[in-house]
């Protein structure tokens, strides 16, 4: 008789402490960051950023982060039994970072060392982020309980900077249980790895969730062309996010786009966190693709009307 799922969707990704800086040019320039960039940082460098920032900037939002951390968060408030495989540090900020993973189970998360940071500099209105990984990229496939992994009926996965814990995910896809269900959410930062690095996921995923830039990026085509080749990879779905634009779904027979509702923008940080998790709850509760996605595109576009989560979907929210 097989084990029995006590989870729906199990996110396995970074959790990191988010703080949200609004900086003037001057600072940016002493930093050596320019709007609209996402840069990697090692440790060392850490707490000579976090004094400049806490001197000559405004903190603005301090909050639980990291994609797949987002997801689940979400997933959680729309009334899915959500998981987290992860890593945090053994710090006050993993402490703060665990809490505020609300009604998602932690029992996949290891501590060791210091808690990833990512800083979100607000620069006239555009972003820039700096992302410190540290705890998040020294995950190993051992650290890994397979019991935990699975539980549940979909890992959804996200990315990571380094190449460990990049490594840890591919073999726990490989390793899967049939029955079990992959969504993905590239990012930026596995998007530049190229379509070969990521073809093992690929080939075992359902759902694939890329901005239309990051199509772009991975096949070296227009995003409509890109999506096409990458359905022939594996996945079943792809719902590209496409910012105010809204998303587009493709599948092997069809594509339909969804136009985003107009809204005044405050914070774009986790919008497609956002979308992932509304897809995939309409998904789980038995919704057709088309209302998964309106769905998912109604509430991503309603979470960047906030800083951080403020405006994540209220508890047990259906739209």
């Amino acid at each position: 008789m097989g084990k029995k799922k006590n989870l729906q969707v199990i996110c396995f990704g970074a959790i990191n402490l988010d703080l949200i800086f609004e900086i003037n040019e001057e600072v940016a320039s002493r930093l050596n960051i320019r709007s609209g960039y996402e840069y990697f940082k090692d440790v060392e460098e850490l707490d000579r950023i976090l004094d400049i920032l806490q001197n000559e900037g405004t903190l603005k939002h301090k909050e639980g982060g990291g994609s797949a951390a987002n997801t689940a968060v979400a997933l959680s408030r729309l009334g899915i039994k959500a998981g987290f495989i992860g890593k945090g540090g053994n710090d006050r900020e993993s402490d703060f970072l665990l809490d505020s993973l609300e009604g998602v189970d932690k029992r996949g998360i290891r501590r060791d060392g210091r808690s990833g940071m990512a800083l979100s500099l607000l620069i006239k209105g555009e972003r820039s982020i700096i992302v410190f990984p540290n705890a998040n990229d020294t995950i190993r496939i051992e650290d890994i309980d397979r019991d935990y992994a699975e539980s549940c009926d979909i890992i959804h996965l996200t990315s990571f900077a380094g190449d460990s814990s990049f490594n840890a995910q591919k073999s726990l896809v490989s390793s899967l249980s049939s029955k079990i269900k992959v969504s993905f959410d590239p990012g930026i930062f596995y998007s530049k790895r190229g379509i070969e690095a990521l073809t093992p996921i690929l080939m075992r995923t359902e759902i694939f969730f890329p901005e239309k830039k990051e199509i772009e990026m991975l096949t070296n085509k227009p995003w409509k062309e890109g999506a096409k080749r990458i359905l022939n990879l594996g996945p079943k779905v792809i719902a590209c996010t496409m910012g105010e634009e809204g998303s587009h779904i493709f599948t092997q027979n069809e594509d339909f786009h969804i136009d985003a509702p107009r809204v005044t923008v405050v914070d774009t940080t986790g919008a497609g966190d956002v979308y992932a998790a509304g897809f995939l709850s309409s998904y789980l509760n038995g919704r057709s693709l088309k209302e998964s996605a309106i769905n998912a595109t109604n509430l991503a576009s309603r979470s960047v009307t906030g800083f951080g989560r403020e405006n994540y979907p209220e508890k047990l929210e259906r739209v």
